[in-house]
């Protein structure tokens, strides 16, 4: 019989709870940090017995910290007195002779007052003798492990008209060997009004991307729905026809709705006249489509209901995909986990072989989560939420905020293109990452 040994990778979640930059040892409790080491010990391999931590910096002392995965009452590894600033982690996992089996390594960054999460793989040594024939998941599920894309933002301003405020809300579909981007931007021509448009892009491999010169979808008319915005929200095709639903509004302090187009190349689209699905009060004030899906047979449309910053994530039923019927259960996704603050919106699905994956930010765009279902009403999130953080961004190129998910698969790869701004500049761009191993 043919043997395949499969890779067992070992996550940790990394947290960073950090005050100011004094060195490690400090005798100051207010100016130390602290990096709590948490493991999965009811799902750790049998063999596994010790799990060590040591960090490292240039000019200070090395701080190691050991867990007993068989004798501790807990899981975890707490490292306190640290130094905010860069550092080497590097973690071993041993059996009891203190032969390490599996190992990992990287660098963290500690900042002062702020709250991060990194997540760190263990891989086979190779030592002792032996191989292991086992597939496990140790840990965080391997769709909660993200790589920021090194050459990140992907797409920035243009300066022109329609997009000289801003760039946003990035809906990616693949299609005919194609990544196909719709995009909000907002901009303004010398002190008129400013207006939202619905931009698009193509590329062929999905980081170069080549702007269509004009926006696809324009602002209604005077006093129509949505004569101050559009900005797309969730993209279809079927059957060789685009469906789009876009967020457009009037005045940005009122109602927002959620309007349909159809559109046979992505580019030349024609709106429906009326808007399908209308804001009202309370949560549903404002209405920000963000993804639809076909389930049983019916159309699974998720919304975001904004009423800032108290936002919602809501659900409406279609049979034709036009005539919506609002979930009477709504809302389907709320704030109930700390880092989501005080909401939650723009719920993306990726439907995975039957689970359904929603990928969704908090209300103040720090930070991405992830929830699974199975019929797309009863949503149960990851207890590691949250997945993505600015502090995740490659370079730090968008370390104020994170916002925005849109997530494409093609082939085994999982990609989410989002919106980001950094702290060198507060110009949103868009960028990708990958999920890891992929």
């Amino acid at each position: 019989m043919k043997k395949i040994l499969i890779l067992i990778n070992f996550f940790a979640v990394i947290i960073f709870l950090s005050c100011t930059s004094d060195p490690v040892g400090s005798d100051n409790p207010k100016d130390s940090g602290k990096i709590l080491l948490k493991i999965d010990k009811q799902n750790a391999p049998e063999s596994v017995v010790f799990v060590k931590a040591y960090l490292t910096r240039e000019n200070h002392q090395p701080v190691t910290g050991t867990l007993n995965l068989q004798s501790d009452s807990t899981a975890d590894i707490l490292l306190d007195n640290i130094d905010a600033g860069e550092w080497h982690l590097k973690v071993d996992a041993e059996d009891d002779s203190g032969l390490v089996l599996y190992t990992g390594e990287t660098g963290v960054q500690i900042f002062a007052g702020f709250t991060s999460q990194v997540y760190l793989t263990l891989s086979p040594t190779g030592s002792g003798t032996g191989s292991i024939y086992i597939n496990v998941t140790w840990g965080v599920p391997t769709y909660l492990s993200w790589v920021d894309y090194h050459n990140n933002p992907l797409i920035s301003l243009t300066g022109s008209y329609y997009d000289n405020m801003a760039i946003a809300q990035p809906v990616v579909l693949f299609d005919g060997g194609i990544y196909k981007m719709w995009y909000h931007g907002l901009g303004r021509i010398g002190n008129d009004p400013w207006k939202g448009h619905v931009l698009y892009c193509e590329s062929i491999d999905g980081i170069n991307w080549t702007k269509y010169p004009n926006p696809v979808i324009y602002p209604g008319g005077y006093n129509s729905w949505d004569s101050k915005a559009v900005s797309p929200g969730a993209v279809i095709k079927e059957n060789g026809i685009y469906k789009m639903y876009y967020c457009g509004y009037s005045n940005e302090y009122n109602n927002w709705h959620v309007g349909y187009a159809t559109s046979s190349d992505g580019i030349n689209w024609e709106k429906y006249p009326q808007p399908i699905i209308t804001g009202t009060y309370g949560w549903e004030h404002q209405l920000i489509p963000s993804s639809i899906i076909k389930l049983n047979d019916q159309y699974y449309l998720y919304y975001t209901g904004r009423n800032f910053p108290n936002d919602r994530i809501g659900l409406a039923v279609s049979q034709d995909g036009i005539n919506f019927t609002k979930y009477s259960g709504n809302p389907v996704l709320i704030n109930d986990q700390s880092w989501e603050l005080s909401g939650v919106g723009d719920g993306t699905i990726q439907n995975d072989n039957g689970i359904l994956k929603m990928y969704y930010m908090n209300s103040l765009e720090t930070s991405f989560g992830i929830a699974t279902s199975t019929n797309g009403i009863n949503w149960t999130k990851s207890n590691l939420n949250p997945f993505f953080t600015p502090l995740s961004t490659h370079n730090n190129w968008a370390g104020n905020h994170v916002s925005y998910p849109s997530v494409v698969k093609v082939n085994n790869e999982l990609r989410i293109y989002y919106c980001g701004d950094g702290p060198s500049t507060y110009e949103h761009r868009i960028g990708m990452m990958r999920q890891l191993g992929n």
